[in-house]
């Protein structure tokens, strides 16, 4: 860690970790926010489809009122008639957040699907232009379905990735969804099973359900951070995907932030306790839930290769050596930093083996270029910590944690001596680390300050050795 309290440069200290300090304490607040008012539509369009698809789109135009308000039991909700296909839309777009809404089926269904299980929806992430064909927008699906709430089906042909196993007539008897059709192609969730992406072919579905008899409210909800998507109903989380995109000319462009839609499916249903609120990191509860945007080892650049370690440049003091693969920072502080180029989007891999229990390091991302001065990369990049603070009083200061900014929230470190895995995200403003395997730190830099710049690893105090190995980064959309 480059900043630190001793005597040479207590001052230089004080005044940097001050700022830091300031930026972590002024991060925004995460507060819920009502999204019904329950008198009107305020903050919300109405999109319905429109003959055979045929014609654009007028919103809110609703002659056969598919979208009222009406009281239920001494309470005023959102009653969707299901008639005909569309969805109310929020005029505010959202960026990870925690999004929760009460559903309760009625009584009416319509075809196309009024033999099959009752059918509404929550739509995020939703971009673009909504379909005329549906009203519905290029999006992330949270399905309420009867035997189905929590399931992802593609909208307008987005993908996704899940860890799970393609549904067979075997395995089919032991999942509440079957099938409506011989062409279904679907996918059961499971955690800790092989990745496949989902293709428009596919659905994905839980391996169970918890959906209330006929008649009572449910809660459903939506955890949206970094590209990690987690659907929640009545407390039980029972679907989990990742990395949501959508086609955009010749290429896959992430589906990171967008509006949030209610959609009309050919069933009654209404909707009452809508609400939602930012989120600047995945909730503690979740994070053994998340799963790595990238699996496997291809499409990985080695940066530790001998035809890498041109590029490598040392600023401030110190130095670094490299020995069969592996480099050694001595003296300090300084930065060995990788010029080739900057980065954007990337997930950057690595291990790190600690001589001793106070041995300090740390690994920088997306700082620009720091000449010989390594403050460049701690005032305007971002630090994930290697070692921890002897005397035990800052969290933002132990090994994982993206110091000053974000602690972690477990400690997966091993002991001195042994090598420690690690993998950081980048993507947008979002950030995590994993360490041998576990997610312990997730953050989203509210203030913006660097979006794209140089890899570097840094060389602390002489007598404090850590040595770093495997460093290699592979670039995300």
């Amino acid at each position: 860690m480059l900043i630190r309290l001793f005597a040479v440069c207590g001052l230089l200290f004080s005044l940097v970790h001050a700022q830091g300090a300031d930026a972590a304490a002024g991060a925004p607040q995460s507060e819920w926010k009502t999204l019904f008012n329950g008198r009107d539509f305020a903050g919300w369009d109405k999109y319905l489809s429109t003959p055979n698809g045929a014609a654009p789109i007028v919103p809110n135009d609703d002659p056969r009122n598919v979208f009222t308000i009406t009281n239920l039991n001494g309470e005023a909700v959102i009653r969707v008639s299901g008639e005909v296909y569309g969805a109310i839309t929020t005029k505010e777009t959202f960026e990870n957040f925690h999004f929760r809404v009460d559903f309760r089926w009625g009584e009416k269904r319509w075809e196309p699907r009024a033999t099959v299980a009752r059918d509404t929806g929550i739509l995020y992430c939703a971009t673009g232009q909504p379909n005329p064909g549906t009203g519905w927008m290029t999006s992330v699906e949270n399905n309420i379905m009867e035997k189905g709430v929590g399931q992802w089906w593609s909208v307008n042909g987005a993908i996704i990735d899940v860890e799970g196993e393609f549904i067979t007539a075997a395995n089919e008897l032991f999942i509440p969804y079957k099938k409506e059709g011989p062409g279904e192609q679907n996918i059961v969730w499971k955690k800790g099973a092989p990745r496949l992406t989902a293709s428009p072919a596919n659905g994905i579905t839980p391996p169970f359900d918890v959906e209330q008899v006929f008649g009572n409210w449910n809660r459903v909800e939506v955890v949206y951070w970094g590209g990690h998507c987690i659907h929640i109903l009545n407390g039980h989380v029972n679907t989990v995907v990742v990395n949501p995109r959508h086609k955009v000319g010749d290429s896959w462009r992430p589906l990171h932030e967008g509006k949030i839609q209610l959609q009309s499916e050919a069933a009654e249903v209404f909707f009452r306790n809508i609400e939602v609120k930012p989120i600047y990191e995945l909730p503690r509860e979740f994070m053994r839930e998340a799963l790595s945007p990238v699996v496997g080892k291809d499409g990985f650049t080695p940066l530790l290769t001998a035809a890498q370690l041109n590029h490598w440049k040392q600023a401030g003091s110190g130095k670094f050596t490299v020995e069969n693969g592996v480099a050694t920072g001595a003296g300090g502080m300084g930065l060995w930093w990788h010029s080739a180029r900057p980065y954007t989007n990337f997930v950057l891999r690595g291990e790190f083996m600690q001589e001793q229990a106070n041995a300090d390091s740390g690994v920088f991302v997306r700082f620009p270029q720091p000449g010989n001065d390594p403050w460049v990369a701690v005032k305007q990049g971002h630090e994930v910590e290697i070692g921890d603070d002897p005397a035990g009083r800052e969290r933002a200061w132990k090994t994982g944690a993206l110091y000053p900014f974000q602690p972690r929230v477990e400690n997966a470190s091993r002991p001195p001596g042994e090598w420690n895995e690690y993998e950081i995200v980048c993507r947008e403003h979002d950030y995590s680390v994993r360490l041998n395997g576990k997610l312990v730190t997730t953050w989203t830099d509210h203030t913006r300050r660097s979006k794209a710049g140089y890899i570097g690893l840094q060389n602390y105090k002489e007598g404090q050795t850590v040595r770093h190995r495997n460093l290699r980064v592979k670039e995300l959309p």
